[in-house]
């Protein structure tokens, strides 16, 4: 693994600098809370209990009786990968990660789970019998559980995208405490994506298919690809494909992965999606992300320019990472864990859906990158995701170029990426009855989540709008900020037929409301409320999403709620912030990129703040 070429450097200032100051909330709490939340860290859940951790069946109706006993709610998980209200409970939160089981079964065509394995887990056990699953989300970590809760998904028009439309039969602990099996067709159109809200799994079938292997080749393009029609051609034609597009660049790095057989020679992995990153790139980028965003906030506009140059050169970095070796990026695909090979070919669990770890890893180390709390670097985000029909991505891209020509737009971690799926016939769907495209990207949160605002938020927040209000997308169950889960926002999502039949299997396997949230209460039109974190909910909510602005004070400082020239869409924006056009020349070489970043922004962000006080505050452009 290469390093900076300071690589002592940080060392020196993490024993002298960073390690003084450590904050409490990376301390393990001897004192157990019965609060909790996801892993990004966000909402705030509040139960009159604390979590319990069934391994059987027994003890899962065992909690269900408890339950209806004492007149109080449940709310079964997995590994909390799902970043909104939809894992919260006001009762007992059952965590499903322990409960774990594997079997192949005598048809050798089906395998049955326990709800706790992982996506990855699942995929070597089948390797074993020689045998795959069709397709995967993109992130191991999943629990089975949790994948078909939300219907998590991978990336193909060719075949089904999700693991919920490889379900096969299902064995469930229902509202009344009972051990019952769903396998007729429309009672399964309900539980393949249940949110949590029809019964607790305790036994997940699904449908295999023969081993193969997965040849991944990523290539960069012109992005004039998703205007003219090639990229939905290449996606109808593709065993599994994902666009990573960005606009300032204008162009697209395509990851194609095409089925082989499974004798071809490889065992490559991939890093893609939920990417490990390296503890020291960790340090280094959120230093610098907080320089950039500081100056993103200023209403000089020298600073704002010189904050969106700082967030772009992520960018930089990204794109590079996607295709080749590049400093401070874990390799894209890769046999040896250190040196990127693009082709690559290997096993699909392993090209689809790799897991990342979350052990304090120091500097040299690789983690998830929100896992580096022992050098206080978590890279932290708030993970926008919603889709369009497939038919409407030519529009949605003109319209977004217009977005970014007038306000300064940046994606600094994956660009703005794009996966696919079929249509499917699963009630809560988000692809219910159409072939659709998921639209994605990370807004990269503040240290002080609470008060400071994230650059480009007048671009991400107009984008989002956007894609819900003129093109009917509909937001991932487990991702986006917490008003496109509002009733306002799933008036406008759901198809009124899906919902009525989803409410309609509520009733039937839940009579009593046993596993009713907040969440649950707006899917059935019975409540507004939303469980967030109450500091995020009144004061500058429009930071997270939480809220979209009415007023100023829903935004950051040195923000107004406006909106975009040719736009209705109330966003945040920065006062005398101008639109920045893409200037590599001032950049250094991508070998040294790491280090400009570590010294040099430091200089050129004091520099810059100390002409904006001598120009009053305001500034001119950046030459």
């Amino acid at each position: 693994m290469a390093v900076p070429k300071n690589f002592h450097s940080f060392i020196l200032q993490y024993l002298t600098v960073v390690l003084p100051i450590i904050s409490p909330v990376f301390v393990r709490c001897e004192i157990p809370t019965k609060n909790y939340s996801s892993y990004s860290p966000y909402p705030l859940c509040v139960p009159s209990d604390y979590m319990v951790y069934p391994t059987n069946i027994s003890q899962v109706v065992a909690i269900v009786n408890e339950a209806i006993t004492r007149g109080i709610t449940i709310k079964a998980f997995g590994n909390r990968h799902s970043q909104t209200d939809i894992i919260c409970t006001d009762g007992i939160p059952v965590d499903m990660s322990e409960y774990k089981f594997f079997r192949m079964n005598d048809d050798n065509v089906t395998a049955t789970f326990g709800p706790g394995v992982t996506i990855y887990e699942a995929g070597e056990f089948l390797l074993q019998y020689r045998r795959a699953l069709r397709t995967t989300a993109a992130f191991g970590n999943i629990t089975l559980g949790g994948a078909i809760g939300t219907g998590a998904h991978g990336s193909t028009l060719k075949y089904n995208s999700t693991i919920s439309e490889q379900v096969v039969r299902l064995t469930v602990v229902n509202g009344l405490g009972e051990i019952v099996e769903i396998f007729d067709p429309q009672d399964l159109n309900a539980f393949k994506v249940n949110l949590g809200l029809l019964g607790i799994l305790v036994e997940i079938t699904l449908y295999t298919v023969p081993l193969y292997k997965v040849l991944a080749h990523n290539y960069v393009v012109s992005d004039e690809i998703l205007t003219d029609g090639t990229a939905l051609n290449w996606a109808r034609n593709s065993d599994q494909i994902t666009f990573y597009w960005f606009p300032a660049f204008q162009q697209v790095v395509v990851a194609n992965l095409t089925f082989v057989s499974a004798s071809s020679p490889g065992e490559a992995y991939t890093n893609a999606v939920a990417p490990r990153t390296y503890g020291y790139f960790n340090y280094i980028a959120t230093k610098s992300k907080e320089f950039a965003y500081d100056l993103t906030s200023s209403q000089c506009t020298l600073a704002s320019t010189l904050g969106n140059k700082i967030a772009r050169s992520f960018e930089i970095i990204a794109k590079s990472g996607l295709v080749t070796q590049t400093l401070g990026t874990v390799p894209i695909y890769t046999e040896d864990g250190n040196t990127v090979e693009n082709p690559a070919t290997g096993f699909p669990h392993a090209m689809f859906s790799v897991p990342c770890g979350a052990d304090d890893v120091g500097f040299s180390g690789e983690s998830c990158h929100w896992a580096h709390g022992d050098i206080k670097s978590n890279i932290s985000i708030l993970d926008n995701e919603v889709c369009i029909d497939v038919d409407d991505l030519s529009a949605f891209v003109i319209a977004t170029k217009d977005i970014v020509a007038k306000t300064p737009t940046v994606f600094p971690l994956q660009g703005l990426f794009m996966r696919l799926s079929s249509k499917s016939n699963a009630y809560m769907s988000t692809a219910y009855q159409r072939d659709s495209i998921h639209v994605e990207f990370a807004v990269w949160k503040r240290t002080n989540v609470y008060d400071e605002a994230s650059g480009s938020l007048a671009g991400y927040q107009s984008i989002m709008q956007l894609l819900t209000k003129r093109f009917q997308a509909r937001s991932h169950w487990g991702k986006s900020g917490l008003f496109y889960h509002s009733s306002e926002m799933l008036d406008l999502k759901l198809n009124d037929t899906a919902r009525a039949n989803f409410v309609g299997a509520m009733t039937k396997f839940d009579p009593n409301g046993i596993f009713l949230n907040k969440f649950g209460l707006r899917i059935t039109g019975d409540g507004t409320a939303i469980d967030s974190d109450p500091l995020m909910s009144t004061n500058k909510c429009a930071l997270l999403d939480t809220c979209i602005c009415s007023k100023d004070s829903d935004c950051g400082n040195n923000q107004l709620c406006s909106t975009l020239p040719g736009y209705t869409y109330p966003v945040c924006k920065t006062k005398n912030e101008e639109p920045d056009l893409l200037d590599l020349t001032f950049y250094p070489p991508i070998s040294g990129l790491l280090d400009w970043l570590n010294e040099t922004v430091p200089v050129l962000a004091s520099t810059v703040n100390g002409q904006c006080s001598l120009l009053g505050g305001i500034g001119g452009i950046l030459g």
